[in-house]
């Protein structure tokens, strides 16, 4: 039936189908994904130290290991989260082997991440959410 078509109908026609799939399969937008984890651990470490988000400073990646300093107590200290798969393994030597978690959630098609871990009663903050463009 397409084949008795005039042979600009049938290439405007199939650049109509193939500009459809293309549209349909494409990714989701890219969002830089470190940027975005650096924001939310900040985030839960304020959750877990009742600390505002703001005093952390990220002092950057040591073997895969997100370092970040605060004052905390009478001194400064590092804090320590390292990734596990969906895990996040928040530590510090402060805390004399306590560890916090939160699982890891992505969600790429808004550019997001969320930690989910339960703040200490303490918190400045309720959620660990931080989205990139």
């Amino acid at each position: 039936m397409i084949a008795f078509l005039p042979r600009r109908v049938r290439a405007a026609l199939a650049l109509a189908v193939l500009a459809v799939l293309l549209a349909a399969a494409s990714p989701a937008a890219a969002f830089d994904e470190q940027t975005v984890l650096e924001c939310a651990f900040r985030r839960a470490l304020s959750m877990v130290t009742c600390k505002p988000p703001e005093e952390f400073q990220f002092m950057g990646l040591r073997e895969g290991v997100y370092v970040y300093n605060v004052h905390f107590g009478s001194k400064f200290t590092e804090f320590y989260i390292q990734m596990d798969g969906d895990l996040a393994i928040i530590s510090s030597q402060a805390w004399h082997g306590r560890r916090a978690s939160a699982t890891i959630i992505r969600d790429f098609p808004n550019g997001c991440v969320d930690l989910s871990l339960e703040p200490a009663p303490c918190s400045p903050l309720k959620t660990a959410r931080c989205c990139g463009k």
